[in-house]
């Protein structure tokens, strides 16, 4: 997740780095999250807010939680009065007073351990309706020559992360990256949408009902 020592130094720069390439993402969760009639959304890991705000101009409510006390700073300056955002570690937050229809979580799992990544999304089945539904969005493994060149070059921004995202990347990407979640127990992928032909990914996933 983000840190105050880490990614949240660049928390400044990040919508003009990345908003440019992940607009097209970004507008893509929305038509998907319209399509499964959610209004409420907690967005895990939202980082600057660049896609709570997308999705609060299309009618959702949504709350951003997010580790990087900068993130949220920067998120609540950019974002209107009506869009809230917890200064919290998604991990272990309470959710008590928090119950959702989706969750979302967009390019937060690759920088942890599996460990971690089995947390977030787990907290993410906590605070969503018995029926709600997950929003993941993580590097997959680019297909065909485009979706290779794609991959390395994604691959290439990942190697100048910090040490432990950079490890973690790596792992993440050992274990099918995105993939994974296909033979996670309990856990049903219901769609998948590629971009960057595979490289990057989002699918819909749903746990088992008891």
């Amino acid at each position: 997740m983000n840190s105050d020592t880490g990614e949240g130094r660049f928390a400044g720069l990040y919508d003009l780095a990345f908003n440019p390439v992940l607009k097209h993402v970004h507008q893509r969760i929305v038509q998907l999250m319209k399509n499964y009639e959610c209004q409420s959304i907690v967005d895990l890991g939202s980082g600057t807010g660049a896609l709570a705000r997308t999705l609060a101009k299309n009618g959702f409510s949504v709350t951003g939680i997010d580790t990087s006390s900068q993130m949220i700073a920067v998120a609540r300056e950019k974002s209107p009065d009506s869009l809230r955002f917890i200064h919290a570690d998604i991990t272990s937050i309470d959710h008590s007073d928090m119950m959702f229809d989706a969750a979302n979580i967009s390019l937060v799992l690759h920088p942890n351990s599996a460990e971690t990544i089995t947390k977030i999304v787990m907290k993410a089945k906590k605070l969503i309706k018995p029926n709600g539904v997950i929003f993941i969005t993580d590097y997959g493994n680019g297909t065909g020559f485009s979706g290779k060149i794609a991959s390395g070059l994604m691959q290439m921004i990942e190697s100048f992360t910090r040490e432990d995202h950079r490890r973690n990347y790596f792992s993440f990407m050992k274990l099918k990256g995105i993939h994974m979640f296909s033979s996670w127990p309990e856990l049903f992928v219901i769609e998948n949408y590629q971009y960057f032909h595979g490289a990057l990914q989002t699918i819909i996933v749903q746990f088992e009902k008891k």
